[in-house]
């Protein structure tokens, strides 16, 4: 957790520049279209009362707020309302309800006004819509004294969403390519409803309007695939924010800075301006949710780095059990046992929107093996640990492998196989959010499968010998679908394989004497095929699509290094020590084992 909070800035930075440089990701979007009220509005409703509201100071340029609010930290400069239509555009006015109210302009009427002047939507646009709280705020204090107040605000709140759903279909219709909506906020952790009589209505106003705009929203979601309706759950996160809010950084989330007559002297240490408005702080956490829940797609492709660790350790499986059987010095009738430790370490560049990993591991490998002078056969057990840092995405892998390989020598030449299984264990896979330092959590399991044929000759040249060999693998990783648990973007992860076929041409050389020996080898190493899966992220519980992206397998095209020594101790124990690199333009990885070999 340490570390993970340690990039907590980082995690953050990194959610800006892509959102700022499209170019940057593969999920970027052109422009940003805005509908909304106080919570989004940029100084629309100042401008439209010549400077009149909200009054500036104490707020800030026209703004509900001391700063900008989120919608301008999405990395967009958009235009007030009367701007041109063409590029990004704000229409959001504090105070809007979501119905067609004349003024402020309610949001039913921003989006025909928008249209009426030329908007239209296009395929890459992002379109935030968030509204409602408005209608609640005007209904309650009528609910409220009625005899039956939750029956007497349901219908201002399914009215609402009605208003909602109506104008994200009708976006959607018109062929924006994503539209943001966000619910309602817990209205108990606002200072104006707190530890007030008044709380539980208004949660209860929340929660019915959010449960029928998330209906609504999964209708339109379902006859509109050509839009990606994503829902920002500002509800679910509230509680976390208000029991931790020094993670956030600040320190009061119960009372206004601006109390109605005096502003506090340090407004960025308050998550409320005034009784139900943000700080401009509070509005970079929300900006930082967005982020989350915008780019979920990238963000989610980072997981790319489980299977592909997965994969890895089933090569080195192969590559272990046929390299027992391509030595140069003869086989003997008999069985013998052999024990192996090893330690491993990966780097891979980063692809796209996955970033650099690093994997740091151990295992252990116990073979038997059996046979003639030609003809030897064997069967392995091994584990494998990986402790993968890929940035903002941590992971624990364990790996469980069975092989059996056997080979065929004669004279100088030699022909082996090998086949195993894996059980691959994902455990602690945590995600720095881009809400830091929120941390998501999940773990999964999967199966790898493999295959792998190598053959070769050894020719004596005095004091040594030298060996060209070629071999070819095929190699599968399963990563079962799971999903995130935590209260920001909640990622649901599918099934994923990662599938490639390599082949390799090596030169080997050994010398020695009988006692000691040495060996060193290099070669190259390519895929000859990369079937692997796209990475395919939803949100759980969301009408977020399932995006795929698209990641290379990073292990193909790599120069094979390795050397070693092998002595006997005691006239029966055979003790070997070795070394072996892969060193590629996408990654490098380096193991260093240990073997000691026992004649049963």
């Amino acid at each position: 957790m340490s570390r993970l909070l340690c990039g907590a800035a980082l995690a953050a930075l990194t959610c800006a520049v892509v959102s700022a440089a499209g170019a940057a990701s593969a999920q970027s979007y052109g422009r940003l279209v805005v509908f909304g009220d106080s919570l989004s509005d940029n100084g629309n409703l100042y401008l439209a009362t010549g400077g009149a509201t909200p009054a500036s100071p104490p707020y800030g340029a026209g703004r509900f707020s001391n700063g900008p609010v989120f919608t301008e930290r999405l990395g967009f400069s958009a235009a007030h309302f009367t701007g041109p239509v063409t590029g990004s555009i704000n229409y959001a006015f504090g105070g809007a309800r979501t119905d067609s109210q004349a003024m402020p302009l309610g949001m039913r009427l921003q989006m025909a006004d928008y249209q009426a002047r030329g908007g239209k939507f296009g395929p890459n646009d992002l379109v935030s819509v968030l509204g409602g709280a408005n209608n609640i705020f005007q209904g309650l204090p009528a609910a409220g004294a009625s005899p039956n107040p939750q029956g007497a605000i349901a219908p201002v709140a399914l009215a609402a969403a009605a208003d909602m759903n109506f104008i994200v279909g009708s976006i959607a219709q018109a062929g924006a390519g994503t539209i943001l909506v966000t619910n309602l906020p817990k209205l108990s952790l606002t200072p104006q409803f707190r530890a007030t009589p008044a709380a539980p209505l208004a949660d209860y106003a929340v929660t019915t309007f959010n449960g029928a705009l998330l209906t609504g929203l999964n209708a339109t979601a379902a006859a509109r695939p050509g839009t990606n309706i994503i829902v920002m759950d500002l509800f679910k996160v509230g509680d976390v924010i208000a029991n931790n809010p020094s993670a956030f950084g600040v320190t009061n989330i119960t009372q206004p800075c601006f109390n109605g007559v005096t502003v506090c002297s340090n407004p960025d240490s308050y998550f409320y301006f005034d009784g139900v408005h943000p700080t401009a702080k509070g509005h970079a956490v929300i900006a930082q949710l967005a982020n989350d829940y915008l780019y979920y797609g990238d963000m989610g492709s980072q997981t790319a780095v489980l299977g592909e660790t997965a994969w890895r350790h089933r090569e080195d499986a192969l590559d272990g059990s046929t390299a027992a059987l391509s030595g140069r010095e003869a086989w003997t009738a008999g069985t013998s046992i052999s024990v192996d430790a090893l330690a491993d370490k990966t780097e891979t560049d980063a692809r796209g929107a996955v970033g650099e990993a690093t994997s740091d591991g151990y295992g252990v490998r116990i073979a038997l093996e059996s046979g003639t002078e030609t003809l030897r056969f064997g069967m392995a057990g091994s584990y494998r640990n990986a402790d993968v840092d890929a940035g903002a995405l941590r992971a624990d892998i364990d790996s469980f492998g069975l092989d059996i390989y056997g080979g065929w020598r004669s004279d100088g030449l030699f022909v082996n196989a090998a086949a195993g299984v894996a059980q691959d264990d994902f455990n602690d896979i945590n995600r720095l959010t881009a809400l830091a330092p929120i941390v998501h959590t999940g773990s999964t399991r999967g199966v790898s499968t493999g295959a792998r044929l190598q053959g070769g000759m050894w020719f004596d040249m005095g004091g040594f010998a030298v060996s060209p060999r070629a071999a070819v693998a095929w190699i599968n990783s399963d990563v079962d679908a799971f999903d995130e648990q935590g209260p920001a973007a909640q990622y649901a992860y599918r099934d994923r394989s990662v599938q490639a076929t390599t082949a390799e041409i090596a030169l080997r050389a050994e010398g020695g004497s009988d006692r000691v020996r040495f060996f060193v080898e290099g070669g190259y190493r390519d895929s000859l095929s990369d079937d692997s899966d796209a990475v395919r992220t939803g949100i759980v519980g969301n009408p977020a699509q399932v995006l795929a992206r698209e990641v290379d397998l990073p292990f193909g095209g790599q120069v094979l290094a390795a050397a070693g020594l092998e002595g006997v101790i005691m006239d029966r124990f055979k003790v070997s020590v070795g070394y072996k690199g892969r060193f590629g333009d996408h990654a490098d990885s380096h193991m260093a084992a240990v073997r000691l070999t026992l004649p049963l």
